[in-house]
């Protein structure tokens, strides 16, 4: 596949679609505004929605860009609240595996970036309720993510790097809803299920003249479909906001405990033999997850002069306990950043020129401490180092419509990162390792947009990201050695996208996009002999990552809505050579070239909905000489509820539904280049679950 006419995500932030009625198709895609905001008498047009997380305020028939924006009503909640998964059910580009293993987390790639990932989320950027969840070294974890509550997402998908900087596939927004307008609102959430599956949920909500909050507090809790898989989450999250005179502040915070166990990739016999079982080894080194987390945002926005001034800032505290083999990680992670944009309107030839600039700085702090794992418990201390990252940041953007038609956007964008490692276990027979790693690059992006018809709008864009190893990527060395691997480089990544979007009356939305990115120094994982399940990185020369991505939202009937997306994801190694052996022509592993999604649902006037969720995908490699295989496979899923049911001063929403409806046997994930052929991590069999939602108060 050559797609040399693409252009690439230039700005790719992430979108949020203001509108107080979309039509059918918008709603089903989620182009609809904060719900809290809404007029009910005002209906707007695609033309008057507004990208709004872009540095600068721009009308969504403008972008030139791949965007996704979701709600999850209650039709799209219905489901076990097992992972982020569940909130992308037939949106195009995002490949999301859900490993049911809750110590090592989902792994998200889009457009094939972050498949290398061994655990969290890579070479995607992540916001959380307005705090990033991607560290300043690039890594995110999602533990303190509540599937169940999340009540909005957006995807850009492309280089991010002219506005967000270090990630290469693209930008994903997690919210949860807004509070309430009620005076008082509380509810309350089950869901119950095999494998032990149980999920509590409390919110409480208040709205004032001025001001509102609301608290929630959850519990998940499961044995596991595998042997050693056992997790429990405990999250409590809140929020308050408080409406100033020309604009608004906002407080986000939240905490997390869990512990969960990590049955680790099974190899191709040990598969066929027991699909449930965890690999030995993994259980006798007591292998899992256990950690705490808080973090708290503060973020103020207010009319300065001619513009708007937005001004945020965040700290993260996580201590964690990571038993692999054949090491036991501990660290106490300490994470602070600030942001200031402002963005205005200047007029230009009798059109208005929207321009934004601004800064951010973050500070990541790693006390980083390794022992030998001795059948689970501490052995001798092998690494003794603290760990710091501190980034800056200056980028602008600017928006130019040219004429009534031809839209224009343009970014710029400058980071700097410093890596420093102090080795505090130095004697005689371990020098000291202490280092330092400075890594920096410039980001520009140009997009432009023609409006061809009101039914297709045809864009195109270039752009360029930087994207750093991160701390855990430097740190785990071969050698065994401390401080950082002075041989692994950032990867760097030129983009080009060519799209055409548009709505068809209010029956149907669309998008369809190509893409062609070349990647150098592609970050590459392996395993070696004497640490099996441990994966350390290395340089590819370079990687070419094509494809095209197809979605339609349909809203044929009232109340019936679908989500169609079909992707074809093309990334190959075009230069990579190790030792003796050429890697170049060899598809990029972790990646499943062909998927189709699709996701249904149906609404009665009567209260009552259904939906289905149908995924397929293509057989995928696992490792980098394409010699091994994950199968394909299509999965479905089928639910149903009844909303609004009222219980004198109560109104409930239960449901039920089972997921892999066939008892389909498939890998939920693959663990690249995995050492002794165990790539695959079995997903779990047919499964059922019921809930529940119970309110009480409110309008």
């Amino acid at each position: 596949m050559k797609l040399r006419t693409c252009i690439a995500v230039a700005c790719a932030a992430g979108a949020l679609l203001w509108d107080a009625r979309p039509t059918p198709a918008q709603q089903a895609q989620g182009q609809g505004p904060a719900r809290q905001a809404q007029a009910p008498d005002t209906t707007l047009a695609l033309d008057s929605l507004s990208v709004t997380v872009l540095r600068v305020p721009t009308r969504a028939a403008e972008a030139p860009f791949a965007v996704e924006a979701l709600w999850r009503d209650a039709t799209e909640r219905a489901r076990p609240s097992l992972g982020i998964d569940e909130a992308f059910r037939g949106v195009a580009g995002i490949q999301v595996e859900n490993r049911y293993n809750f110590a090592l987390g989902e792994r998200v790639s889009v457009r094939g970036f972050g498949a290398r990932s061994q655990f969290g989320v890579r070479s995607v950027k992540v916001i959380v309720d307005g705090i990033p969840a991607t560290l300043p070294d690039g890594q995110s974890s999602l533990n303190h993510v509540d599937p169940g509550a999340v009540d909005r997402v957006e995807l850009v998908r492309g280089p991010a790097s002219a506005l967000w900087g270090n990630a290469a596939g693209g930008v994903l927004l997690l919210e949860s809803a807004p509070p309430t307008r009620s005076p008082m609102r509380a509810a309350a959430e089950v869901v119950a299920g095999a494998d032990g599956l149980l999920r509590l949920a409390a919110t409480t909500e208040h709205a004032g003249d001025a001001s509102s909050h609301r608290l929630t507090v959850s519990r998940l809790a499961t044995d596991g479909h595998r042997e050693w898989s056992a997790a429990e989450n405990v999250r409590l999250a809140g929020v308050y906001r408080h409406r100033l005179n020309g604009g608004e502040i906002r407080v986000v915070g939240g905490y997390t405990h869990y512990d969960a166990r990590n049955p680790g990739a099974l190899s191709l016999a040990q598969l066929e033999a027991d699909r449930r079982q965890a690999h030995g080894f993994n259980v006798e080194q007591k292998t899992g997850e256990t950690g705490t987390q808080a973090q708290l945002g503060v973020s103020l926005r207010r009319t300065v002069g001619p513009g708007v001034v937005e001004v945020s800032a965040y700290g993260v505290t996580k201590d964690l306990e990571n038993p692999i083999p054949p090491t036991i990680i501990d660290v106490d992670r300490l994470v602070a950043g600030a942001r200031a944009v402002f963005h205005a309107t200047t007029p230009v030839g009798g059109s208005g020129l929207r321009w934004s600039v601004g800064v951010e700085a973050d500070r990541q702090r790693d006390d980083r401490l390794n022992h030998e794992n001795v059948a689970g418990t501490r052995g001798a201390l092998t690494l003794d180092q603290l760990e710091t990252v501190v980034s800056s940041a200056v980028f602008g953007q600017v928006v130019l419509p040219i004429g009534e038609r031809l839209h224009a956007l343009g970014g710029l964008r400058y980071d700097r990162f410093r890596f420093e490692a102090d080795d505090r276990l130095v004697d005689a027979g371990n020098p000291d390792d202490s280092g330092r790693r400075d890594m920096d690059a410039l980001s520009p992006s140009l997009g432009v947009l023609v409006e061809v018809r009101g039914w297709a709008r045809v864009y195109a864009n270039f752009a360029t990201s930087f994207e750093t190893p991160t701390t855990t990527e430097l740190a785990n060395r071969p050698t065994g050695a401390g401080g950082f691997n002075p041989e692994l480089e950032p990867q760097r990544t030129r983009s080009f996208e060519a799209g055409v979007k548009g709505d068809v009356g209010d029956v149907a939305s669309y998008q369809i996009a190509a893409y062609r990115a070349r990647v150098e120094d592609a970050l590459v994982p392996f395993e070696v002999p004497d640490a099996p399940g441990r994966q350390f990185f290395r340089n590819a020369g370079s990687a070419v990552h094509e494809g095209v991505e197809a979605s339609v939202v349909l809203s044929p009937l009232r109340g019936l809505s679908a989500r169609l997306a079909y992707t074809v994801t093309d990334a190959r190694f075009e230069r990579y050579v190790v030792g003796d052996v050429v890697y170049d022509g060899n598809r990029v592993p972790g990646l499943a070239p062909v998927r189709f999604d699709a996701a249904l649902s149906y609404r009665s006037p009567a209260g009552w909905f259904a939906g289905v969720d149908y995924r397929r995908r293509s057989r995928t490699p696992v490792d980098d000489g394409n010699t091994a295989y994950s199968p394909g496979h299509h999965v479905t899923d089928v639910r149903l509820g009844v909303e609004g049911l009222r219980i004198g001063a109560f109104e409930a929403s239960p449901f039920a539904g089972v997921t892999n409806l066939f008892d389909a046997e498939y890998d939920a994930a693959v663990t690249v280049n995995a050492f002794g052929g165990r790539y695959y991590e079995p997903a779990p069999g047919r499964a059922f679950y019921l809930g529940a939602r119970v309110v009480f108060g409110g309008e």
